[in-house]
Parts: C-alpha cells; sequence; structure tokens
C-alpha cells in the first residue's frame, strides 16, 4: 500500500510557509512640486486646493508601508513630528505630521481637506508646513494632505494621495493605526555620495571628447 503522509506533509509544510512569508513593504514617495501645474501663491491670503496631481493607492498596509517625502519639495525641515487624535487633543506646537480623527460624524457636517485644515489650524499656534491625513465624507476614503502653514486657515493645500482601501467606516475605523512609522523624509545623500557622483559624472564627460576626438581623427 502506497505512503500518501509525504506528500500531505509536503503540501501543509508548503502552505504554512507562504503563509508566514512577511508582506512585502512599500514606501510610497513623493519627489515633486505638489503644486505643479497650480495658481498657488502662499502670499496671496486665499486658499487654493490642489487635487490634480494626487496618486491613487488601491491599499495601504499600515504594519508595513509608508509615506515618503522629498524635502526638497516640501518645506518641512529635517524631521517629521507625529500626532494622531482628533483636532482638540492635538499639541499646540512641534508637529508637522497629524492623523485627525475627526469625521463628518463627530463634527455634524460634511468633512473636507478645508474643513479638517480649519480644524488643525484652530488647534496648531506655530507657524510651518506639514501633512495631515483625514476621512473625506463625500468620497468615503482615507486622503494624505500637504499645507503649505497648518497654523493658516488661507494656507495652500494639495492632496497628495487618496486610498481606495478600506473605505466607508472602516477607514473612519484605520485612522488611530496610523503610526509614526508611517510617514518619513527620504535620505539625504550623504558628501562621499555626491563626490562619487561627480567623479562619474566627469569620467563620463572625458570618455564622451575622447570618443569625439577619435571620431574627428578617423574622418578628418
Amino acid at each position: 500500500m502506497k505512503n500518501h503522509a509525504l506528500p500531505i506533509l509536503t503540501s501543509t509544510v508548503a502552505a504554512l510557509l507562504l503563509v508566514a512569508q512577511p508582506a512585502q513593504a512599500v514606501d510610497v514617495l513623493f519627489n515633486s512640486n505638489p503644486f505643479a501645474g497650480s495658481t498657488a501663491n502662499p502670499d496671496d491670503g486665499v486658499r487654493t486646493v490642489v487635487a490634480g496631481n494626487q496618486i491613487t493607492l488601491a491599499s495601504f498596509d499600515m504594519a508595513t508601508d509608508r509615506f515618503v517625502f522629498d524635502r526638497n519639495f516640501f518645506a518641512v525641515g529635517d524631521s517629521l513630528n507625529f500626532a494622531n487624535s482628533v483636532a482638540a487633543n492635538l499639541p499646540s506646537s512641534g508637529i508637522n505630521v497629524i492623523v485627525i480623527q475627526d469625521t463628518s460624524t463627530t463634527t455634524g457636517a460634511a468633512f473636507n481637506a478645508g474643513t479638517a485644515a480649519n480644524l488643525i489650524a484652530q488647534a496648531v499656534t506655530s507657524d510651518g508646513a506639514g501633512f495631515f491625513f483625514y476621512n473625506n465624507s463625500g468620497l468615503q476614503v482615507n486622503r494624505l494632505v500637504y499645507s503649505t502653514n497648518l497654523n493658516s486657515p488661507t494656507a495652500d493645500l494639495s492632496i497628495l494621495a487618496r486610498i481606495n482601501s478600506p473605505a466607508g467606516l472602516d477607514a473612519v475605523a484605520a485612522l488611530p493605526d496610523f503610526t509614526t512609522a508611517n510617514f518619513a523624509l527620504a535620505p539625504v545623500p550623504e558628501p562621499e555620495t555626491y563626490a562619487l557622483l561627480l567623479a562619474g559624472l566627469a569620467m563620463v564627460a572625458v570618455g564622451a571628447r575622447a570618443s569625439r576626438g577619435t571620431a574627428s581623427g578617423k574622418w578628418a
């Protein structure tokens, strides 16, 4: 009689190994002008909300994924300081990344980027650009926004991203689960990196000149 135990055991081990594989972490990098193509002017005292440059994410794994910002395009300094709460409990200063838990349910009105920005501006008393993450009641999804000044009710806003899943009440329930680990600044290259880059460019330039010289001698 054939022994079927080994194939069954092998299949079981394979299934367990498949389940045990860690999720692949994803860095969502923002490295372009968030107001590109718009007429936003931070000095005109009028809020402009730009949504045309946003990206759409099918999902976002809070256990592994991150939003990563290139500081060349976002004036947030050298560090990110995180807070996650309703607006009334936000620190008045020292933060530039906010997950705001207020929603249309708690405020009793439609909740969009402007509404969230106004609540944050009432709580934050120090000037400074920053990011906030909120639930849009009309779209019923969570969205990431860049503000040129978290303390100003007229600061220009750029919608950077929306997450399509989870949606509805599940999206609202997910807000408290975001942590500081989900947000990061892109690393600045070390001086040695710049030196290597410049050396590489110099070698390319020398090679190009040599090629042109050879070509000129050949066809002269």
